[in-house]
């Protein structure tokens, strides 16, 4: 039998009395005497459920991936092309932006699409391609793209942390591999 319990039930099956003898109730198999499975399987479950937002980037400024660069932008737009080419994901092309300050560049990984999809074709909205803008700061070639867990913030469902998890490490191995 699985279960499953929230921050909150760790509190109640913590504070909950111990029964009278050192029987497991078949109702609760929780609910021995001595708490001590009950104190490491909260702690086991807060530990889980931190470890998991720390590595979740909050809504806002997080959200966004920045890569510096010696490359100037045209390049990081070829080698971009050039990356999803060779991964076999679409390269839907690069849009000049603010009279040409800023180049917007869109791929898809089809392995995201896949996982998504069967949830609604509504979601293709949401969907992580690659939402690259390239730009020069400050003398220097920046690459900015907005992380993938804004999926999950903006539709959370267990498929849509699937894709995250799919999407996250592909588009951070191409910034790293286009930046080069």
């Amino acid at each position: 039998m699985a279960v499953a319990y929230s921050g909150w039930e760790c509190v109640i099956l913590l504070t909950k009395p111990a029964l009278n003898d050192d029987t497991i109730s078949e109702k609760d198999p929780f609910a021995m005497k001595p708490s001590i499975l009950r104190l490491l399987l909260c702690s086991a479950l807060s530990f889980t459920a931190l470890t998991s937002l720390a590595q979740t980037p909050a809504p806002g400024a997080d959200m966004l991936v920045l890569k510096q660069t010696a490359k100037e932008p045209n390049e990081v737009v070829d080698a971009i092309k050039a990356y999803s080419e060779q991964k076999k994901w679409l390269y839907l092309g690069a849009s000049k932006v603010k009279n040409g300050e800023v180049t917007l560049v869109k791929v898809c990984m089809p392995q995201v699409g896949q996982v998504l999809w069967p949830l609604g074709l509504q979601l293709s909205a949401i969907l992580p391609c690659g939402n690259v803008g390239v730009y020069q700061k400050q003398g220097k070639t920046e690459i900015s793209m907005l992380h993938p867990a804004y999926m999950q913030v903006l539709y959370p469902h267990a498929e849509v942390e699937k894709a995250v998890k799919i999407a996250t490490p592909l588009l951070l191995d191409m910034l790293e591999s286009v930046a080069k």
